[in-house]
């Protein structure tokens, strides 16, 4: 009789385990369509855009060269790029003229590419003398766009060179072939028709930078930026960035109490059986 009791007991167990993984993989799959929901992607020809140039660029020939205080330098084609690890994540672009009362300067897009941060380890960065990290477009001349990351700000996980957005290959318009995606900083960080990144050892001062425009713009209106992080560490992200996240804690309540209503049902079904 004791050897049935522990078996039952045993089963007993094993059920409630069965239960409660069941539970907590259904709901994280309820969450995922959840979170997913409402989400206020704007469309490309919907998106906001504004530039102070445009070019023009053949996927074909384009090339992305790294250069600087690396041991690599690196010149990667359109398709050496986008055969590196993908990153993708959807969040909000907004230009500093929405802090000033420009409104429909800000969009949420998803954002599919590279993390900067695997570009600058294929190039072996001098971390003794690197300083900025600065971006090109293929102007280099003195009135050509350009901007910076301090190396600190370059290898945070959300920084990525994105080829994609809203699924659909980057809208010329909108920087293609690449563009950079820096979520925590106003628009002009996010240069388009990247060509250059150079690492440097000095304080680089970009296009707007030299004209007085902060060197780390943090986002400070009352918007949310992240939305749906897909392929990034979450734990990169800065405490001054304002992360959405639905549902948070569910994930583990909603579970217990749907396994706990289980065995309590089963509990009750053994008993009018027995």
């Amino acid at each position: 009789m004791k050897d049935v009791l522990k078996k039952m007991a045993k089963l007993k167990v094993k059920s409630i385990i069965i239960s409660f993984l069941l539970s907590l993989a259904f709901c994280n799959i309820m969450i995922e369509v959840k979170s997913n929901e409402g989400i206020p992607i704007t469309p490309n020809d919907e998106f906001f855009t504004e530039a102070i140039d445009f070019f023009d660029i053949n996927p074909d020939t384009y090339r992305l060269v790294v250069t600087g205080a690396v041991a690599n330098p690196l010149n990667l084609s359109f398709e050496d790029i986008r055969a590196l690890p993908i990153s993708s994540e959807i969040v909000r672009l907004t230009c500093i003229a929405y802090k000033y009362g420009a409104r429909t300067l800000t969009g949420v897009a998803n954002w599919t590419g590279v993390r900067l941060s695997y570009i600058l380890n294929l190039a072996q960065i001098n971390n003794f003398s690197a300083k900025d990290i600065t971006f090109h477009t293929p102007d280099l001349s003195r009135l050509g766009y350009s901007t910076s990351l301090n190396l600190t700000e370059a290898f945070w996980g959300d920084v990525i060179l994105a080829y994609e957005m809203n699924e659909e290959p980057l809208p010329a318009i909108h920087g293609f072939p690449i563009r950079l995606v820096c979520p925590r900083f106003y628009g002009y960080k996010w240069i388009k028709w990247l060509a250059y990144i150079n690492v440097s050892s000095k304080n680089y001062e970009g296009f707007w930078e030299n004209r007085g425009y902060e060197d780390s713009p943090y986002v400070d209106v009352n918007l949310p930026i992240y939305y749906s992080p897909i392929g990034t560490d979450i734990t990169a992200f800065s405490s001054k960035s304002t992360q959405s996240t639905p549902w948070l804690g569910i994930e583990i309540i909603l579970p217990l109490v749907i396994t706990i209503g289980i065995t309590r049902l089963a509990i009750k079904n053994r008993k009018q059986l027995s």
